[in-house]
């Protein structure tokens, strides 16, 4: 749902949740995360209240987001939680080498900026579908889940890092392995955690603490970066 409160647009997320809180998005749109039975005028009321820092903060991220990388040799990507810059290279095969200091792709045309990101999205996707299946079973094992271990999808999602189905289909999104290890393992395990609870009850969050006590600082550094705070 969208929301619009004279100078400003909001989406509510209706959360199990105690208290209301304001944030911007990776994409620069404004979520409000309310509990579930804070009535709308209240909502309302705290945005009103907040909206200059709100639009202060979203002009921000425009900003930042006008200012992403290009995909030409000397900027950086992300990568595992690091910044690595490209050294793009003419070559018969596309493809990209990642040597610990750089990235490098290699292209059939070096002035085709869409096929640089294309071939480097293509390893993005490569990477995840590796790591993402080796972290799953590195924590399997350590939650009592009566299932079959689950397939893994990867899909590009703008507001999700990961969703368990019913069925037990686990999917990642694939920037997520542009973020650090802990953030990708606390996605993994708690996605695992859906295997057993399909909400997000006290047993849910007891068996996420049970694998990870600071569970809750691992979700606040991934909302920080990905945030670009």
């Amino acid at each position: 749902m969208s929301v619009v409160d004279h100078s400003i647009d909001y989406h509510i997320k209706r959360q199990k949740r105690k208290s209301v809180a304001l944030h911007i998005l990776a994409d620069a749109r404004i979520e409000v995360r309310a509990p579930k039975w804070l009535a709308k005028r209240d909502i309302e009321r705290f945005v009103t209240q907040r909206s200059a820092w709100a639009l202060e903060q979203q002009k921000k991220r425009l900003q930042r987001l006008s200012q992403l990388p290009a995909y030409t040799s000397g900027e950086c990507h992300l990568f595992l939680g690091e910044r690595y810059p490209l050294v793009v290279l003419r070559a018969s095969r596309n493809g990209v080498e990642f040597t610990q200091s750089q990235l490098i792709v290699s292209v059939k045309d070096v002035s085709n900026e869409e096929l640089i990101k294309k071939t480097l999205h293509a390893w993005y996707r490569q990477q995840a579908s590796t790591i993402f299946l080796e972290r799953l079973q590195c924590f399997f094992n350590h939650l009592p889940i009566k299932r079959s271990f689950p397939d893994v999808r990867l899909r590009t999602m703008r507001r999700r890092w990961g969703s368990c189905s019913s069925l037990g289909v686990i999917t990642f999104n694939v920037d997520l392995i542009k973020y650090p290890i802990t953030c990708i393992d606390y996605v993994a395990v708690h996605e695992l955690c859906h295997m057993i609870e399909m909400n997000h009850s006290p047993r849910f969050y007891h068996l996420l603490a049970s694998v990870f006590v600071d569970w809750r600082e691992r979700e606040l550094l991934l909302e920080r970066l990905s945030s670009g705070d």
